[in-house]
Parts: structure tokens; sequence; C-alpha cells
């Protein structure tokens, strides 16, 4: 459908305080990496043709993010509707719908739902209808609220992109608390679809902990292997985590030989239970000759990532006599990490001992495991 699905994550989360919401670690990763996936599953799905992300000005890259490429990113505002406005001048299609990334929870009936009642005219927003006991407040007095036909506003919320856009250029953020309140002041037809009670926001210490007891029940998690060995040769560059190091050995192979990310893809593939890279890039394959294995390993984590996979770890253990290494170790966490995510790799550097082939200057030998977590219903 040509419809975007846009993640609002550029607020401060002032009212939970500390950490803004959408960044604390829910379960095994952020709060928006919920929203994000799912809107992945419904990219994959071709249920939406686009993912939109806003984030605050002063937020970590995309790179260290982990946000796919194939997102947009753009900066949020110092208010939501600043933040909706930047968001929907990066959309490229007739409908958009807006999301919370403080609501971790939404699934992909939800969705679908706010989509089938599109007309390409209409908002849709989804509601639920309000279950507690109401009361007034007002110049010391306790007054009883009658809660018949009042109703509870989730995202996401289903808009035409173009005339929401002008009434955001021409609103005040003052004059609504949402995009369907500022959809209705200008008298445009909105309808509705039942919402999920899951979908909840998280705004106090309640909704955190809450969410943390559902996220505990939902999280999967599994570790891989991975080994690689290429012999050390006269006349071949020796790259290892994707960063050239001078030496008079290099690793010979079918690609770069870089040993180190072969190890690491293996390790991801390993865990998510997915062929190795020596079926997935053959050497008898004339593609591959040279090819660039950090490019590989990108692949590789795509995969992953299309199987609802999130990276929680990356370890190698590397062993070589030469050339030394251990001055190149931050130089290759560094590049490993734009691929892998920030904080999510590490690496340790052994001696041959003189022991072996490792140990005569023959070869380099890689171990990797690798840790990945998903959401019990994550798998499409």
């Amino acid at each position: 459908m040509n419809a975007a699905f846009v993640i609002l994550a550029a607020g401060k989360g002032e009212r939970l305080g500390g950490q803004p919401k959408q960044f604390r670690l829910l379960g095994a990763k952020p709060v928006f990496r919920y929203s994000l996936e799912m809107a992945q599953q419904l990219e994959r799905k071709n249920v939406i043709s686009q993912i939109v992300i806003a984030l605050p000005p002063d937020c970590e890259t995309p790179e260290k993010l982990n946000i796919p490429p194939e997102a947009a990113v753009v900066q949020g505002g110092a208010t939501r509707s600043l933040s909706v406005l930047n968001a929907l001048k990066a959309c490229r299609t007739e409908l958009v719908l807006l999301h919370d990334a403080a609501r971790p929870f939404v699934d992909a009936a939800l969705c679908c739902r706010v989509l089938a009642a599109a007309d390409g005219v209409c908002g849709v927003v989804p509601l639920l209808p309000e279950t507690n006991a109401l009361k007034k407040c007002a110049d010391g007095r306790i007054t009883a609220v009658d809660r018949s036909g009042i109703y509870i506003t989730q995202t996401p919320q289903l808009f035409p992109r173009v005339p929401l856009e002008k009434m955001l250029e021409n609103a005040s953020c003052s004059d609504y608390k949402d995009e369907a309140e500022l959809w209705l002041k200008n008298d445009c037809v909105l309808r509705s679809v039942k919402g999920e009670e899951i979908n909840f926001k998280i705004t106090s210490r309640g909704d955190w902990l809450m969410a943390q007891r559902l996220a505990a029940g939902r999280a999967e998690v599994r570790n891989g292997l991975g080994y690689d060995v290429h012999p050390l040769t006269p006349g071949h560059r020796l790259i290892l985590g994707g960063v050239e190091i001078p030496s008079r050995l290099g690793l010979e192979g079918h690609s770069d030989a870089d040993a180190l990310c072969h190890a690491c893809a293996d390790s991801l593939l390993s865990a998510a239970g997915l062929p190795d890279i020596g079926t997935l890039f053959p050497a008898a394959d004339e593609r591959y000759r040279g090819a660039d294995s950090t490019r590989l390993l990108l692949q590789v984590l795509n995969l992953v990532t299309e199987k609802g996979w999130y990276v929680e770890w990356v370890s190698a253990v590397l062993t070589a006599q030469t050339p030394r290494l251990a001055p190149w170790k931050d130089r290759i966490a560094a590049s490993m990490e734009k691929i892998l995510g920030a904080g999510k790799f590490s690496v340790t550097f052994k001696s041959g001992e003189g022991v072996g082939p490792a140990g005569n200057s023959e070869a380099v030998f890689v171990w990797a495991s690798a840790t990945l977590c998903r959401t019990a219903a994550a798998e499409p």
C-alpha cells in the first residue's frame, strides 16, 4: 500500500525522568526498536511502502542505533508538531501512519485494521472505550463523570499526508494534543477502529514497570558460534574487520579473506538458524571474487534482521603470531561497530605462542560468538 509508517521518537520523556524512554532498554532492546521491527514486518509484507523515524537533534547516529539504511531518519523539532512536520516532509506516500515510539507493543493486526479503514480522504484512529469510573475535581469538590461515549485514543493514526501537512504548517502546537484533534478542528472526517489494550503508552513509572514485565515474557534469546581460518602468504593484503593492516603477509582467499568478518557473520547466521557464508556466498561464484567482507557481513545482518532478530553482542577471539594486532584493536572495533551497532562488539587478540600454523605465521584463526534476541512473535 502507498503508506508510510512514521515512528515519532524525538520526545524528551520528561514525565518518566532519566534517559529518554524511547532509548531505554526494555527487555533486550531499546523501546523504539519494538515499533521499528513492527514497521519492518509490515514493509516486508508490502503492507506499507516506507519507514520514517524522527529522532532528537542531539541523538546518536542512525548507524550507532542500528537503524537500517532503508529507513528515512529525520531530525525532530522542539515540539511534537515540528517533529511530525519534519517526518511528513520526508514521506513520499499518499498516506501516513503516525505512531508513538513510546507504544512498544503495537501489533500488525491493529496496523492492518487502521489501513483497511482508509479511503484516501478520512483520518483513522484506534479507540478504546474508557472502562474506569471517572471523577472530576474542581474547587475542592469531587463530582462523577459519565464515561459513556468516552474513548481513549491510541496510535498509529492514519491521515492523507498532504492535507495534514498543510494543517500542521498553519497550526500552533498548543491548539491540539494529537493529530486526530487537529484533524477534527479542521472539520475533517475521522473514522475509528478498535484499539488494543496492550498498545498502551509508556508515560509513568507504573507504565514502565508493566512494560518490563510484558517484555520479559516476550523475549527469545539465541547464541551462535562462528569459525574461520585463512592462510597467511606474501603478496596479499591483510584485512581484518574491514581495516587494512600493513604487513609483509596477508590473508589468502576468494574474497578479501577477512577472517574476522567471516567468523562473525557465521556466528550471526548460526544463532538465527540460517545457512553459513560458504552456502550464501560460495567461493565458486565469481561475483564474490575479491569481495569486501564488510559488505557481506552487512548482507548477513540484513538477513538476520529480516527474521526479527536484534544483535545483542558479538565477541571474537583471533589468534595470529604476526603482525602485532593490539595497536589496531580500536580501529577494528570501530569498523565492526559501524555494522553491528555501537557497543555490540569486542575482539581479543592472542599470540600463536610459536605453536602450530598460527604460531608459525602460516595462518590466522578466528572464533566468534553472537547473541541475538527477538520478541516471541517477531517471526513473520
